[in-house]
């Protein structure tokens, strides 16, 4: 009861604060409607957002931020997911989690939310790590209808698989996994094999930058990822490096596609104040019968995202046929 009442109190607070926020920010200037490209054949589709980097004294990012989320909410199609990987504030503190957590909340309104934890989620080093791990379990679970007590968990939507990785210590440029967070994999992996639809996975850091606690832990991430994607279709998805989305951006470097996502509010100038051209940028994520569609949105600007080869979209070949 306790939990539940801190929950609603957290709820109240952060939607009175977004409220005020929100009168400047303006509503449906964040782009024209869209939609996926053959919505009678998509069987899924879901938006891929990361490194938000929210702070209380940047209103800059913040407008970026909540112009992005409607434009995300102009998918004619809906969402399935909205997919956040991690850095969502920028320190990690109680200001920054009410800012995000409830503007999700306002703009996204109840639509699934899959959280990632970012190193900046958790003080990026610095600062007491249990504490600020428990205040993102506490604004994850009141505000996204979760009960998460690990940075790991899979969500199954509409029968897929989303499986969310995240590190276990105190580190900025790494992921570290323990003992129990791989052998908790392996056991879920197993489970979306019989599904027989593409498996998704999403953590802040870059899958090579992964470490495990034990170095005698006998499998890697890669091992576990490779096995897996040997004969059965894995995606994963990271954030961190805020480089720049591009078709390259979407690789595959062992054998399953790996797509990078920059930081949704890239600013530049002295006072970290000047939009660029290239703010605002994600992925969306289209599933059907026979293939995976991922297609760079520019959300901020509300148009498909472009490179200096055209559009950014790439399509994968799925060996296993999705059905239902």
């Amino acid at each position: 009861m306790a939990i539940n009442m801190k929950g609603a109190v957290l709820r109240i607070l952060a939607y009175l604060l977004c409220a005020v926020m929100l009168i400047g920010v303006g509503v449906g200037v964040g782009g024209s409607a869209h939609d996926v490209k053959s919505p009678a054949d998509c069987k899924l589709n879901f938006a891929v957002l990361s490194d938000s980097h929210i702070e209380g004294n940047n209103y800059t990012r913040y407008k970026v931020f909540a112009r992005c989320l409607q434009d995300v909410n102009k998918n004619q199609s809906g969402n399935d997911a909205v997919v956040f990987l991690g850095d969502n504030t920028m320190n990690g503190n109680s200001t920054e989690s009410m800012f995000f957590h409830g503007t999700v909340a306002q703009i996204l309104k109840g639509q699934k939310v899959v959280p990632v934890l970012g190193n900046h989620d958790i003080g990026n080093g610095e600062g007491d790590y249990e504490a600020l791990q428990n205040r993102w379990y506490a604004y994850t679970n009141a505000f996204f209808d979760k009960k998460l007590t690990t940075p790991y968990y899979c969500d199954v939507i509409d029968g897929f698989y989303f499986i969310v990785l995240g590190t276990e210590e105190h580190t900025s440029n790494s992921m570290t996994l323990s003992d129990a967070q791989l052998t908790w994999l392996r056991g879920v992996l197993e489970e979306a094999a019989h599904s027989g639809k593409p498996t998704f996975v999403f953590s802040h850091h870059p899958e090579r930058a992964s470490y495990r606690a034990n170095p005698d832990y006998p499998y890697s991430l890669t091992d576990i990822l490779t096995e897996y994607a040997d004969t059965h279709d894995l995606f994963y998805f990271s954030g961190h490096t805020h480089r720049t989305l591009t078709s390259s951006s979407i690789s595959t470097y062992y054998n399953f596609p790996e797509t990078s996502l920059p930081c949704l509010t890239r600013l530049t100038g002295e006072k970290d104040n000047v939009i660029p051209d290239d703010t605002g940028c994600g992925v969306e994520v289209e599933v059907y019968e026979n293939q995976v569609v991922i297609r760079g949105r520019s959300f901020y600007f509300g148009e498909w995202a472009t490179d200096g080869n055209g559009v950014i979209e790439k399509t994968f070949t799925l060996k296993n046929t999705v059905i239902g």
